[in-house]
């Protein structure tokens, strides 16, 4: 079952776009300490000390209106919406004829919108099946809950410490020559600034500006419903999170329907079955919809401001995710091995790709080549793309020693030979690496047009992942911790089905660091293509902050 709208992602940014509808820096989004700060109410950020949870500003009583210093726009001890002054005068402007004024717990409150400066947006989010003012009355008897992203980086604080930096060349919007120049980017890494190697911006950037890893360093998050940050080792069924990603602009200009309804922001995320670069996918619901039941992918940003941050927000069902990945592996007829698509996904994560599709003005500052934005974009060369291909892997840590299987899947980028690079700084005395492929792409792919220095063949004493395998083993481990496998290629199948098996000995003498383990996805000459990552942690105990 879905679970509930989005009171972050859904209403309050809705609440804000009406707001902004009015011209955006107008009213009760306003600075602190601004003379205008319209009713002494800020809709800046939802826990605003003057905000939705807040009370109103010393200023209030300066509108002529009877509100007070002190008063609360959400009744913090009533789940009932006629209790909660925000809900009741919001409602009142729904009427035929509003009234100026309502009453709620004893205190006059001016109903809002006013009267004559309704704003269409309020309308259009008032108008039809699921309502913006339902959404929110649901919200309120269903428990308030904030589901306001709560990690440090994806919260308004965070981005007013470390705004995004501004295009090199741009001239502001006070200065001779101005051109309004929103520049977009999903993040990739820590404080990116949207700068990709052969961008069109003067000085160019080098080809590493983003990292080699950008799958395990991108700023995408899970989050829970009530907006931390979660690491969860298992996907389990009837478990729902959120996919939250940064989106930055350093460009001179906001960006979003709030200044200009004819570039609206669009964000996409697909979900993956676990890969290196492609696979099978499915779009994730935007938690900009009203309806929790909606599968509409799009989500909206309605503004985002000259070197500024914000968020995309999706919806990740267990259940619903991995229900519709399985048909995606059906339909497209790879060979897995002999499994079914459900044992190929059991206890698999999934990978995600995170997309602005649109928002910008015409601009010179383009991906390396002009290339158009698609699903399989480099995020190492278009900013409006980013990808998080990592997990938390379990390891045994007691006992007997275990051998453990993480499906994935490997698609062909570009033309000619691929290949797979395994790197890691396991000690070989307690770990055991190794890797299965299906008998039918080992045969036509590996053995005849590939090669597998650092591996031998396993034929007997091991459990595969999958019916029809063949098993490499690890036998070499340079200071790089890297083992190459080359895949001849292999346009005619798009997608092969593999595993990386790790095998812990407890017995053995047991590293302080568990470490992690990248495969990396190599094409052309050299180029990185993509790739994933293991955290391992020792099972059954909390793992570590994630990097990035």
């Amino acid at each position: 079952m879905p679970g509930k709208t989005s009171f972050y992602y859904a209403i309050f940014k809705k609440f804000q776009l009406c707001c902004a509808s009015l011209g955006y820096g107008y009213g009760h989004v306003d600075d602190d300490d601004s003379e205008d700060l319209a009713g002494g109410f800020s809709l800046r950020h939802p826990n605003h000390k003057y905000g939705i949870f807040g009370a109103l500003a010393p200023i209030a009583p300066t509108f002529n209106y009877p509100i007070q210093e002190g008063w609360r726009p959400l009744n913090p001890n009533s789940l009932v919406p006629a209790e909660n002054p925000l809900f009741v005068l919001l409602k009142a402007s729904l009427q035929a004829s509003p009234p100026p004024t309502v009453a709620v717990n004893g205190q006059e409150w001016p109903v809002m919108p006013l009267a004559g400066v309704v704003p269409q947006d309020w309308i259009d989010f008032n108008t039809g099946t699921h309502k913006l003012i339902d959404a929110f009355e649901t919200w309120i008897a269903g428990g308030k809950l904030n589901d306001t992203p709560k990690s440090f980086k994806l919260t308004y604080d965070g981005w007013m410490a470390n705004p995004p930096k501004l295009w090199p060349g741009l001239t502001d919007h006070d200065k001779p020559g101005f051109k309004p120049t929103p520049l977009l980017y999903v993040a990739s890494m820590p404080g990116d600034d949207g700068r990709r190697h052969g961008d069109g911006g003067t000085p160019d950037v080098p080809p590493d500006h983003v990292p080699a890893d950008f799958w395990a360093k991108s700023q995408i998050f899970l989050t829970d419903e009530q907006g931390f940050t979660k690491y969860p080792a298992h996907l389990k069924a009837g478990e729902e999170y959120y996919v939250t990603a940064l989106i930055g602009n350093s460009g001179n200009w906001g960006a979003g329907r709030a200044v200009d309804q004819q570039h609206k922001i669009n964000v996409r995320c697909d979900a993956m079955a676990f890969n290196t670069v492609m696979s099978p996918n499915t779009p994730l619901p935007a938690l900009s919809n009203l309806d929790p039941a909606s599968t509409a992918a799009i989500y909206e940003p309605y503004f985002i401001g000259a070197e500024r941050w914000d968020v995309a927000g999706f919806r990740f069902n267990v259940d619903s995710v991995f229900a519709k990945l399985a048909t995606a592996l059906a339909q497209s007829g790879m060979d897995l091995g002999g499994a079914t698509p459900q044992a190929w996904l059991n206890d698999s994560h999934a990978c995600v790709k995170v997309r602005i599709i649109s928002g910008e003005l015409d601009n010179i500052y383009k991906p390396d080549g002009n290339a158009p934005l698609t699903l399989d974009s480099s995020p190492l060369k278009d900013r409006h793309i980013a990808q998080r291909n990592l997990a938390p892997f379990e390891v045994t840590m007691q006992g007997a020693k275990k051998l453990q299987w993480k499906t994935f899947i490997v698609s062909q980028v570009g033309a000619g030979a691929n290949a797979l690079v395994l790197q890691h700084g396991l000690p070989a005395e307690s770990f055991r690496l190794y890797l299965a492929i299906t008998r039918q792409a080992f045969t036509r792919y590996v053995a005849t047009g590939g090669r597998f220095a650092g591996f031998e063949l396993v034929r007997e004493g091991v459990v595969s992942p999958f019916p029809e395998a063949v098993i490499l083993r690890q036998t070499s481990n340079d200071k790089e911790g890297a083992t190459r496998l080359g895949v001849a290629a292999h346009d005619k199948d798009p997608f092969i089905g593999m595993a990386l098996g790790i095998e812990c000995d407890p017995s053995r003498q047991r590293p302080s660091r568990l470490g992690d383990v990248s495969m990396i996805h190599m094409a052309g000459r050299d180029e990185v293509a993509g790739g994933f990552t293991l955290l391992l942690q020792p099972a059954r105990q909390r793992p570590p902050m994630l990097r990035g």
